[in-house]
């Protein structure tokens, strides 16, 4: 098998766990809109993040040159070592936000649990 056949594979593992962490850590009457919310934002992230990284790979590209009986000729045009430096960097200066932001969300969940209800607050009027 090559790894583009177990690349879909091991997504499929990390999304079903990752589903399966936000049920187990949430409250019953929240696990709908924190599924929702889980699926919104990896569905946001895969499309921003493949134009980003789309956008980025093509502004560094070199053409391939075709060796041909005629001789060289060119070819189509490819990123390039300097594209990748590029891309990867990038990459994980978003990725680090999305773990500071992660953390900081974690930190103030004592603080959000700690608040009453919706149910209970519209009772007291």
């Amino acid at each position: 098998m090559s790894q583009s056949n177990l690349l879909p594979v091991g997504v499929g593992f990390m999304m079903v766990s990752m589903i399966n962490i936000i049920i187990y850590l949430c409250a019953k009457r929240e696990t709908g809109m924190a599924t929702a919310m889980n699926t919104l934002y990896r569905t946001t992230g895969g499309v921003v993040g493949q134009a980003i990284g789309g956008a980025l790979l093509a502004e560094c590209v070199s053409p391939v040159v075709i060796q041909t009986p005629r001789g060289p000729a060119p070819g189509p045009l490819l990123p390039n070592a300097t594209a990748l430096n590029c891309v990867f960097p990038s990459a994980l200066d978003i990725s680090l936000v999305g773990v500071l932001v992660t953390l900081f969300v974690a930190s103030r969940a004592g603080e959000i649990g700690a608040y009453e209800p919706v149910e209970g607050a519209a009772a007291a009027f």
